[in-house]
């Protein structure tokens, strides 16, 4: 009977004249556009399906193109050493209204008929309110549980790889889609006391991966950079004709661009009116990149709160502005052009106590659609991320299911990039191990 259906359908097909075409019979190309715009965890069940389908996702065109379209996901490193990837988020648990001036009086909306279903998902509905979000998504998290007897801390993410760095200083790079994680040799200053500041980044020049740490040294009161291609046997120490600028603690979130990575120098006698280092991973060169032109000696002395990061491509600056109630963010729109320095949003602090300096609210991300994601740093349990829109001024708890409070958040763009295909470990004393990966 079965058999009968199915000619009597290919008949069907073959009266109107059209002709069956099985998905590998599509050009190569095209295929790869149609897998390329699945969410990864689509990715992978794709490449379970057949040895053709495996080969494309491993082919390392595919994985160019992937990790330049893939959307930002975020990472949460819990208290108790578990990496997880937030791959998909909605607009919030709860939305903030653009009045309120505390966090403690919020409560979750009455359930509804219209949300009741998405609740049994971990939604959350927000309070009605004019702002409110048409809709709201679920969290979905899959995690890579890392060494258990290892204090671990995210130093940054770049094209598809994580840098966590454990006691000892010694370094470990994760591709937290696929499980694997690597650990490096130690570098020259393994005193965590010493390490003034740390970043990891992606030469497209020579398709490697690098980490660039400043460790002090006393017996000079300079700052020595120490630098590591993943791959290597050993670290290099990279001599410079100047002192190297002091790093300004956790003012940096996202530090990797244009194949450099940034940071927020300390203000000196030297360098007044500097305040962006660079480092070009190509040519080992540290630069200064201009600020705005109004950030004379005076004002970038008296900034606090001022991280540095990117904003849709582009360096930005978010800081409290001095004397004023008012949190501003800046970008560039054409790189190392002081001109092209714009006003993107500012946030009136009185709707927001949480930007207030004691509150310690610091900016850690910037989604696609501009949102901008912030960490509480205090003590407090509750709140510890917050998101912020400026098309809806608005600002939304992120509901984070399976984590809590004391946890460390970047974000990260997910990608099929295999350790084993960027690291010659044979001939090495490089450990690459696989770790199970869990879905929720």
């Amino acid at each position: 009977m079965e058999k009968k259906k199915q000619r009597s359908r290919g008949c069907r097909g073959a009266e109107l004249g059209l002709a069956t075409v099985h998905i590998l019979d599509l050009p190569i190309h095209l295929l790869s556009e149609i897998i390329a715009r699945l969410p990864a965890s689509s990715v992978i069940r794709c490449a379970s399906v057949c040895t053709s389908f495996r080969a494309l996702v491993s082919d390392p065109s595919f994985r160019s193109l992937y990790v330049s379209r893939a959307p930002t996901s975020f990472l949460l490193l819990s208290h108790n050493r578990r990496l997880l990837c937030l791959h998909s988020w909605g607009s919030a648990s709860f939305l903030i209204p653009h009045s309120s001036s505390s966090l403690a009086s919020l409560q979750p909306a009455p359930d509804t008929n219209r949300n009741r279903n998405r609740n049994r998902d971990r939604n959350v509905s927000c309070p009605r309110s004019k702002s409110r979000s048409k809709s709201t998504t679920s969290s979905i998290f899959s995690a890579v549980d890392l060494k258990k007897d290892v204090d671990l801390v995210l130093v940054n993410s770049s094209e598809g790889l994580v840098c966590l760095r454990g006691s000892g200083c010694v370094y470990y790079v994760c591709n937290p889609l696929l499980g694997e994680i690597l650990e490096l040799p130690p570098p020259p200053t393994t005193t965590i006391s010493s390490i003034g500041f740390s970043s990891f980044g992606y030469d497209p020049h020579s398709n490697r991966y690098k980490i660039l740490q400043f460790a002090a040294h006393s017996h000079h009161n300079q700052f020595v950079a120490e630098l590591y291609s993943v791959g290597d046997k050993a670290w290099t120490t990279i001599r410079t004709a100047f002192a190297l600028p002091t790093p300004r603690p956790n003012a940096s979130f996202h530090h990797s661009l244009n194949g450099a990575l940034h940071w927020l120098a300390q203000p000196t006698t030297t360098h007044l009116c500097q305040l962006i280092c660079s480092f070009d991973l190509h040519t080992n060169e540290f630069k200064w990149v201009p600020p705005p032109s109004y950030f004379d000696a005076h004002y970038i002395h008296s900034l606090s709160g001022i991280t540095l990061g990117v904003l849709k491509g582009c360096l930005c600056l978010c800081f409290v502005v001095p004397g004023a109630a008012r949190f501003e963010t800046w970008f560039m729109r054409d790189y190392g052009v002081q001109r092209s320095w714009s006003l993107s949003f500012y946030i009136d602090i009185n709707s927001y106590c949480g930007l207030r300096i004691p509150d310690r609210h610091r900016p850690i991300a910037f989604a696609d659609n501009g949102d901008m994601w912030l960490k509480d740093d205090s003590a407090s349990d509750s709140y510890s991320l917050v998101s912020y829109s400026p098309q809806t001024g608005s600002f939304k708890i992120i509901h984070t299911p399976h984590v809590s409070s004391r946890m460390q958040a970047m974000p990260h763009v997910l990608s099929f990039v295999s350790l084993n295909d960027i690291v010659n470990l044979s001939g090495t004393h490089l450990l690459l191990y696989t770790s199970t990966i869990k879905s929720y």
